[in-house]
């Protein structure tokens, strides 16, 4: 027994030295190949500045509708003379070990990975400040390993041939902040109005935010959206230790004066159309931002360069001045494709787009979706209902409500749904509306598209709810398409500088409403032109 024992001693003993030897073994390979990598990047030298290209929004007609170019706003500023601030800020929300490691980070790739395999998604990066810097002078953005390796040779060569202070003022002056601002100085001025030498923390907070989508988080194009984008710098600086929590607050809480109130005309055609673009690859699709800015896109959309002149022209020559606004979309209803969209009277004065993100009571437009509710549970265009001044009880003899026509003006008789839907008689719609249930008109309204919160009330027939002027188009869209539903179409393909599709759409319809019912509801549209 006792010789056993010492056999099993030593095969233990043999079987631990073996695993030393092996680990050591291991561990000079992976030193000689990481002191040959680092010696091959050293002989490598210094990577040449490459010029980033301009992404390309083209119109059905395969003309130019727009360009995001690389401006030349470029104003090189050594890193002594640049604000702590800025650097501070920089490296706390985009590289916080960025002293420390040699390109690249393992733990935070390592971070990266796990969040990603636990999301299910690629949503998490870990691309250090020399990453990024060597992805955006000399890379695209794909998401592959092959784009990834050559980050990382791109990475050391910086490394090795550099030191950090070159590498940071080199990123601070070349990183694109938006609005043709290129590097630190040149987005002070455009912004403040100020050397990058005089940043306020408060400042120098929001512009390090901005490199991440320089579109997506300018504050002169979504002001909540870089608020928030700023606070999450100023926590970052917190959590490193550059800042005490009460400093981060007072920062947070400055006023900021900008010295550009407007955005720059980047744009010639459709500048709304294609601000809905962007959002719709960056949250829908998952583009990264700066794609827009350096990756040389080139996007084929939807629009329709006359019909977009035609709209826009007849904005300006219509609209009286004043703070009242207008929204307009026009939709290919056979197809869904966005033909011409504006989203305000002058995009320069103000950007925000009504036509996709503004929402207003219905009112009438929602009486054709009820009167299909309507056809759909047995009416028929000559089905009549009195029209008259009428009080209506509500909730159970809880609520009483007295709606009127416009102008008071009823016809004290009996009038068929085609005369109803003429005149846009309000106390015929309410009628029908509490007759079917209330249910019917939000069955139909969400089929068509609608898919705003609508709720079961009496005032729901006269378009007592919110709505916004893209779903309302691509909802009429399926009385004309034989009851088909279509989802708005902006963007047809977009293709990298290398010739790479990175997305593409097809026409998305779906059959929801009886053909023979919706063409009947698009001929009851046309009564009012047949009764004047």
């Amino acid at each position: 027994m006792e010789v056993i024992v010492k056999r099993q001693r030593r095969r233990q003993r043999r079987l631990i030295r073996l695993f030393f030897r092996l680990l050591l073994i291991g561990l000079v390979m992976l030193t000689a190949a990481a002191v040959g990598l680092l010696s091959y990047t050293k002989m490598q030298g210094p990577p040449p500045l490459t010029v980033a290209q301009t992404t390309v929004y083209f119109g059905t007609d395969q003309s130019i509708i727009g360009e995001r170019h690389q401006g030349e706003n470029r104003l090189w500023l050594e890193l002594s003379s640049i604000d702590e601030d800025v650097i501070n800020a920089t490296i706390a929300v985009e590289d916080r070990k960025f002293y420390q490691h040699f390109g690249f980070d393992p733990i935070r790739i390592g971070g990266a990975l796990l969040a990603n395999l636990r999301s299910g998604s690629a949503a998490q990066g870990a691309s250090t400040i020399t990453q990024q810097y060597a992805r955006n002078l000399y890379l695209n953005h794909d998401k592959t390993w092959k784009r990834k390796w050559h980050e990382l040779m791109y990475s050391l060569r910086l490394e090795m041939n550099y030191d950090k202070d070159q590498i940071i003022e080199g990123y601070l002056n070349t990183v694109y902040y938006g609005h043709g601002a290129y590097g630190i100085e040149a987005a002070a001025y455009h912004y403040f109005g100020k050397s990058a030498q005089d940043l306020s923390l408060a400042e120098a907070s929001m512009l390090a935010g901005i490199p991440k989508g320089p579109s997506y988080y300018s504050p002169l194009f979504d002001f909540d959206r870089a608020k928030k984008r700023q606070s999450v710098v100023l926590q970052s600086m917190v959590t490193t230790g550059m800042l005490t929590q009460v400093e981060a607050d007072e920062a947070y809480a400055e006023e900021l004066t900008f010295a550009h109130d407007e955005l720059e005309a980047t744009t010639t055609i459709g500048p709304y159309f294609q601000d809905a673009i962007e959002r719709e690859l960056i949250e829908e699709i998952g583009l990264e931002p700066t794609l827009f800015e350096i990756g040389g896109l080139r996007i084929y959309t939807t629009l329709d360069p006359d019909l977009q002149k035609e709209a826009e022209r007849l904005i300006q020559e219509e609209m009286p001045a004043g703070d009242l606004q207008v929204a307009l979309v026009a939709i290919d209803p056979h197809l869904g494709d966005v033909k011409a969209l504006v989203g305000g009277k002058n995009y320069y004065d103000s950007p925000f787009n009504r036509a996709t993100d503004l929402e207003r009571h219905g009112g009438s437009t929602l009486k054709p979706f009820l009167y299909y509710a309507a056809l759909e549970n047995g009416y028929t265009p000559a089905s009549t209902l009195l029209s008259e001044e009428t009080t209506f009880t509500l909730d159970e003899g809880r609520e009483v409500w007295k709606p009127s026509n416009f102008n008071d003006n009823y016809a004290n008789d009996f009038i068929t749904l085609l005369q109803a839907m003429a005149y846009s008689d309000n106390i015929y719609a309410i009628k029908t509306h509490l007759l079917l249930g209330m249910d019917k008109l939000i069955d139909v309204a969400n089929r068509t598209g609608i898919e705003s919160p609508l709720s079961e009330r009496a005032s729901l027939a006269l378009g007592a709810a919110e709505v916004n002027p893209m779903e309302l188009a691509a909802a009429y869209s399926a009385f004309a398409n034989g009851g088909q539903r279509v989802s708005p179409r902006l963007v047809r393909k977009v293709v990298d500088s290398e010739g790479q599709v990175l997305y593409e759409s097809e026409p998305e319809l779906e059959q929801t409403l009886d053909p023979r019912l919706a063409y009947i509801t698009t001929d009851l549209m046309k009564g009012m032109f047949d009764l004047i």
